[in-house]
């Protein structure tokens, strides 16, 4: 909207306005990284696009980067980082790491990888939804009982999100 009337606006514009929008308020890319770790700055921080008609899922959808989570189409628009896909970034879980993981006991770390397996499929969205727990492979290891085995569960999971979206 201009001056309270839609307009159109190009692609290039779209983009441009987005940029200049999630820029000025997270000006780097640490900033724009912690935000996204902490569920609710997150949700803050899409709402204010949101309020400008500035939706990620519509760059997404455009820019053909539907194996790519939001983090990583608004990273590589506003700060040129390369973008990695859900399968990228979850791979940095395989059996070799994270050194933190490979460090917990082993049903913990299977019900991280679980947790892991969740984000490749649906993306930041899957990491808090309350049927994360209910999912049938997270649901058989016993989910948050398990994860208590390796540590305070909230703590596991910034972890977990920490070294899913590090550069």
């Amino acid at each position: 909207t201009k001056d309270g009337r839609l307009t159109r606006v190009t692609p290039q514009e779209y983009q441009e306005q987005l940029i200049k929008e999630l820029t000025a308020a997270v000006p780097t890319l640490a900033e724009f990284r912690a935000r996204w770790l902490d569920p609710a700055q997150r949700q803050e921080l899409l709402e204010q696009l949101a309020t400008q008609n500035l939706l990620p899922e519509i760059l997404r959808d455009a820019a053909k980067m539907d194996a790519y989570d939001e983090f990583d189409v608004l990273a590589e628009l506003a700060y040129r980082v390369t973008p990695l896909t859900r399968e990228q970034r979850a791979a940095r879980f395989d059996d070799n790491g994270p050194a933190w993981l490979v460090k917990l006991p082993p049903l913990p770390a299977k019900v991280i990888r679980a947790i892991v397996r969740q984000f490749e499929r649906a993306g930041t969205g899957a990491l808090e939804a309350k049927e994360l727990w209910q999912t049938p492979e997270i649901r058989e290891l016993k989910g948050l009982d398990t994860l208590k085995q390796g540590g305070p569960p909230d703590e596991l999971l910034r972890k977990t999100k920490a070294t899913l979206f590090a550069a």
